[in-house]
């Protein structure tokens, strides 16, 4: 009977340790995005702080603005599938003014650059440890700045022909592991612009691969995409009406997933 109730006291202390040591979920997020150019072609695109601007016109250069949301409050949507409206943050928004400029050659108009995000995390509800600092993503978008006259790649562009915008690389339902519990995180436009697969022709205007991931902007407007980000804890689906723009700017990459976070750290 001793050999029982000391096998039986030794488990029970495993079993409060185990417990003792189990995370608690975190329903509630101070979410800080920033967002900044880091890098464009040809060395002739102008970068100041977060616009990027190439060309002259009578209304100004062409540019790419980053607006940044400083920061907001996230909640964690438990579940997966289509996150409701409440669990969809604003995230960093970016402007096309399109502005037509003179003549362009390969060496005077964007066609490429980098944009950098990082991702800051305090956990709010629970309070617990300090801001969680996520890391810097890159991601690399290729750009066409079309003639204002003849064929465009896009046939169902007007004329001037709309201008081409390449997401080369964007990662969906990015994962990390924080007090013992697994989040997802992604971003998506949620209202402006819409990324969506190109047709191959497109693609090759802009110099990016078939089946690349972009959208059309119009010539003599300011074309936003505004981006939303969610946590949850099972991968998301996509939202509508974003589409397959979940396959956007999510804000991880590879250095993000499986990345373990831990409130002892």
């Amino acid at each position: 009977m001793k050999i029982v109730t000391k096998i039986l006291a030794t488990a029970a202390g495993l079993t409060v340790g185990t417990l003792s040591q189990a995370g608690v979920l975190v329903t509630q997020w101070d979410a800080l995005t920033v967002g900044s150019w880091s890098a464009a072609a040809p060395a002739s695109v102008t970068i100041l702080g977060d616009t990027l601007s190439w060309g002259t016109g009578t209304n100004g250069p062409s540019s790419l603005v980053i607006t940044n949301p400083g920061v907001k409050e996230l909640n964690t949507y438990i579940g997966g599938g289509n996150p409701p409206s409440g669990f969809i943050t604003q995230s960093l928004k970016l402007t096309h003014n399109n502005n037509p400029i003179a003549a362009t050659t390969p060496s005077s108009s964007l066609s490429g650059a980098t944009l950098d995000v990082s991702l800051k995390l305090t956990p709010t509800s629970p309070a617990a440890a300090p801001q969680e600092d996520l890391g810097v993503f890159n991601y690399h978008i290729k750009f066409l700045e079309t003639s204002n006259s003849g064929i465009c790649a896009d046939p169902a562009s007007p004329t001037p022909c709309n201008d081409i915008f390449v997401l080369v690389e964007g990662l969906l339902n990015q994962s990390w592991l924080y007090d013992d519990y697994t989040y997802f995180i992604n971003a998506f436009p949620i209202e402006g612009g819409a990324l969506s697969p190109l047709a191959n022709n497109i693609c090759l205007a802009a110099g990016a691969a078939n089946g690349c991931i972009g959208f059309t902007t119009v010539e003599g407007q300011s074309n936003v995409l505004n981006f939303g980000l969610t946590i949850s804890t099972e991968p998301l689906s996509v939202p509508e009406p974003a589409g397959v723009a979940l396959l956007g700017l999510a804000l991880a990459g590879a250095g993000l997933a499986r990345r373990r976070v831990s409130q002892a750290n």
